[in-house]
């Protein structure tokens, strides 16, 4: 059943670097959480919907660079989830099953069918679950960065991970990332973090059946390549792609390559060496 939300308003987007009239903000409280989300619909296309999905701490809004690359071509939806960035829980912090239902019921909300599920880090535990559970709303998957890599058992672990990869980053992403932290607080993301390595995530990718997309950066410390290629095989219809030079947060430091991966895995646009990529050719 779906829930009603209480309210739900429109506004011109004044987020930096989300520039009305291109791109549209959401705000939506459904009595379980208040959601922020910023949208762009286009005309004429009968291609699936794209959703980005963030993954710890940081909120959606790193996904501007990717989401610029895809504009006027897809109906773009990039939510903040609750406990993160401008969205907020009404309670306790949710985990990773709790995050992956209420985004589908924020989908059934928007009518969101057969949907490009485009993810990084923990948004990738999310996105596993939403389709192992919910077939129906995902057309494919795009997983970038996936966590948790098994060979890492500990949060101190990761975290020193995190580390070796932040100078790796485009200095761009400071500018959205610290006021994100702000906004969700360390301990929340701690416990995100906690919950996530706990996440029994490769238990259900045999029961996903939609395609997979699994996208590795070559120089991401925290989802290591060798992850990503054990990752991709472990799914029915999975595929591994690695982007050279990339780091962990490529949705922000290797947008246009990125975008190229999600026209390829719609069948738009082919693009020869990223098909070759899927195919193993590479």
């Amino acid at each position: 059943m779906v829930r009603q939300p209480r309210t739900w308003r429109w506004s011109p987007s004044r987020e930096r670097g989300w520039h009305y009239p291109r791109w549209a903000h959401e705000v939506l409280d459904d009595g379980e959480a208040t959601w922020f989300a910023r949208m762009a619909r286009t005309t004429g296309t009968t291609r699936p919907p794209v959703v980005l999905v963030h993954g710890v701490v940081v909120s959606g809004a790193y996904f501007q660079p990717v989401a610029e690359h895809l504009h006027g071509q897809f109906h773009i939806y990039v939510p903040d989830l609750p406990g993160t960035g401008r969205s907020k829980t009404h309670g306790t912090a949710w985990d990773i099953e709790r995050l992956a239902g209420e985004l589908g019921r924020w989908m059934d909300l928007h009518q969101l069918r057969d949907a490009v599920l485009v993810s990084n880090s923990i948004g990738c535990q999310v996105l596993t679950m939403l389709a192992a559970e919910r077939p129906d709303l995902a057309h494919s998957l795009i997983l970038v960065s996936p966590t948790m890599d098994p060979s890492v058992s500990s949060v101190i672990r990761v975290m020193i991970r995190g580390i070796i990869d932040m100078p790796r980053e485009d200095v761009g992403l400071w500018k959205i990332w610290l006021p994100d932290l702000v906004r969700t607080g360390p301990l929340r993301g701690l416990r995100l973090l906690r919950v996530a390595m706990r996440d029994p995530q490769l238990a259900r990718l045999g029961e996903i059946k939609v395609p997979v997309i699994v996208v590795g950066g070559e120089r991401d410390p925290i989802a290591p390549v060798q992850w990503v290629k054990s990752l991709a095989a472990r799914i029915p219809c999975g595929r591994a792609v690695i982007i050279p030079k990339a780091p962990h947060a490529m949705n922000y430091s290797s947008p246009r390559h990125l975008a190229r991966i999600i026209r390829a895995a719609v069948g738009d646009w082919p693009d020869d060496a990223v098909r070759k990529q899927l195919r193993g050719q590479d």
